[in-house]
């Protein structure tokens, strides 16, 4: 817990300036919203002198009329019309204070007060304010009265990144969205009143409501009591949905898949992987057993993103996926900015699958003319990913079918532990794929056996049978054929008419062999170049030749 962390650094004097963050408005337990529980647990009993809070909009306020009095002593009256001022002007009279007596100071919206731009670009009221807190975070004096300072903002990658240099003893403390139990706790407290009847468990509500904090929470069930209808599953997702798109939807896409594992024909080997370590642990809470993350590597139209979207509905986790155009701004510090919302807002859905499809282009380590925000966001992806708390609560999954782009130290263990190909299917697999293609359409066939036709369909890819398929129904419309039944004849035309186009799919193919780290994720017609990594070399070489 933050409140735990935030203790620790001041009990044992590495601080006493503090940058809370993120989610800084919502309410710590059942009713007290941060700065109250700060008094309650924390100031009132060590007898801070003066309780004030400070934000541009409403100036210097005070806890009560006596600390306002006890203020204007120490500062001689000289403050008293200035409590409504900028930063610049009552900054200097709170230094006085902050050094004089134990004061507990609150800056909310800081990022307001000092935001995300370089030096050279601030407005001297910004540079006077960046001078004056940082400075306090390194005063003897404050220290050693015992005053504490607290600032207030909801992202951090909006304020100045020069308050948090080495330099000075800013503390930066995470307040993170209420865990499962916490959710738990709370929607019990908001529903004992019967105010509003409840189709699921406190348990079930708990689980569906990753993600939200519990103002948003106690929103859901304002909203069911003002429209007389039961919180059900439905009306969470609904109003889930129109939260987090208000939040995040600038930086992240939300993915509510519509299909599962019984959906998608083939990869029985990664489908069994999938369930077996990531979903069965996590629900059992045996996280040691989840990878960091994993790689799917395979020429396009395999079903790699389909894999992902039928793994979050197989495990009901939450689902969101990294686009970089959301991500890159025009303005200087911008992209760097919205990548590390993403990263937050993606950390909050915990347990939550973050998908990230063609990594090989979305991250680099730098490009030449892009000021260093490619080299930028690469870091702060390589520092995210290998950060092992995240373990079985924040599982990556990207996709790519040139695994050989990837920088190396993306690929390595601790960031993504698995590489698993998703090749062409076999035989059986595009019999396999034709039957759930045509089930998932509902499309009528009078085919029993699809062997043959399987058969016939050899280095299509998942995408090029469904697209067969496709054209089997617009064969089986036209005019002068009887009814709409996909029979053996038109499929068999379908397939003659839809050649396969993806390209180089025997080079993708080896590549994902290559990378594949794992005997048994490997399908047993390809496990012959795992002992033989040479003559895979050699293939290599004349497909990139070729």
């Amino acid at each position: 817990m933050w409140y735990e962390e935030f203790l620790s650094k001041y009990k044992s004097g590495i601080s006493h300036e503090f940058l809370l963050y993120f989610n800084v408005r919502d309410l710590v337990d059942n009713n007290r919203f941060i700065d109250r529980f700060l008094f309650e647990e924390f100031i009132k009993q060590r007898q801070f002198a003066i309780v004030a809070y400070y934000d541009i909009s409403r100036g210097l306020t005070f806890m009560d009329a006596g600390m306002e009095k006890e203020f204007n002593k120490i500062t001689s009256n000289e403050a008293a019309s200035l409590l409504r001022a900028l930063p610049s002007k009552i900054f200097p009279y709170i230094d006085i204070a902050l050094k004089s007596t134990k004061m507990a100071l609150f800056i909310d919206h800081f990022e307001k007060i000092l935001p995300s731009v370089d030096v050279g670009s601030m407005s001297l009221e910004e540079r006077m304010a960046l001078i004056w807190t940082s400075e306090w975070s390194v005063n003897p004096k404050i220290s050693s009265v015992g005053s504490a300072i607290f600032m207030l903002a909801d992202n951090i990658a909006d304020i100045s990144r020069e308050i948090l240099k080495s330099a000075y003893r800013v503390e930066p403390v995470l307040v993170e969205l209420p865990g499962e139990n916490a959710r738990k706790e709370y929607i019990e407290y908001l529903l004992k009143d019967n105010s509003v009847r409840s189709d699921i468990t406190p348990d079930e509500f708990a689980k569906l409501s990753s993600g939200l904090s519990k103002k948003a929470i106690k929103d859901i069930k304002l909203k069911a009591e003002a429209e007389g209808v039961p919180i059900s599953f439905e009306f969470i997702k609904e109003k889930k949905h129109s939260v987090l798109a208000k939040e995040y939807g600038d930086v992240l896409e939300f993915i509510y898949p519509e299909i599962g594992f019984e959906d998608i024909g083939g990869m029985e080997r990664a489908k069994k992987y999938l369930l077996k370590n990531i979903v069965e642990p996590i629900k059992k809470g045996d996280l040691r057993r989840v990878p960091m993350g994993i790689l799917l590597c395979g020429p396009s139209g395999t079903g790699k993103t389909l894999l992902v979207n039928a793994l979050a509905k197989a495990s009901g986790f939450n689902c969101v996926k990294i686009d970089m155009s959301r991500i890159l701004g025009q303005y200087v510090g911008e992209s760097e900015k919205n990548f590390k919302k993403c990263l937050l807002g993606a950390r909050s859905q915990q347990p939550v699958i973050v998908f990230v499809d063609e990594i090989d282009t979305a991250f680099r380590r730098g490009e030449s003319g892009d000021s260093g925000v490619s080299r930028n966001i690469f870091s702060e992806f390589l520092q995210f990913t290998s950060n092992t708390n995240n373990r079985g609560k924040v599982i990556f999954i990207a996709a790519t079918n040139r695994p050989d782009l990837l920088d190396s130290a993306l690929k390595r263990a601790g960031r993504f532990d698995k590489k698993i190909p998703i090749l062409l299917p076999d035989k059986d697999e595009r019999a396999g794929i034709f039957k759930v293609i045509i089930r998932k359409y509902g499309f009528e066939t009078d085919i029993k056996d699809f062997a043959p036709f399987a058969e016939a369909a050899e280095n299509y890819t998942g995408a090029e049978l469904e697209a067969v398929v496709r054209k089997a129904y617009e064969l089986a419309n036209e005019d002068n054929c009887e009814g709409n039944t996909i029979t053996g004849d038109i499929l068999r035309d379908a397939i003659s008419r839809c050649r396969p186009s993806t390209r180089q799919v025997q080079f993708m193919t080896a590549l994902a062999i290559k990378e594949c780290d794992d005997y048994d994720l490997l399908p047993e017609r390809y496990r012959g170049y795992m002992d033989n990594r040479d003559e895979l070399e050699k293939l290599l070489e004349i497909y990139q030749n070729t």
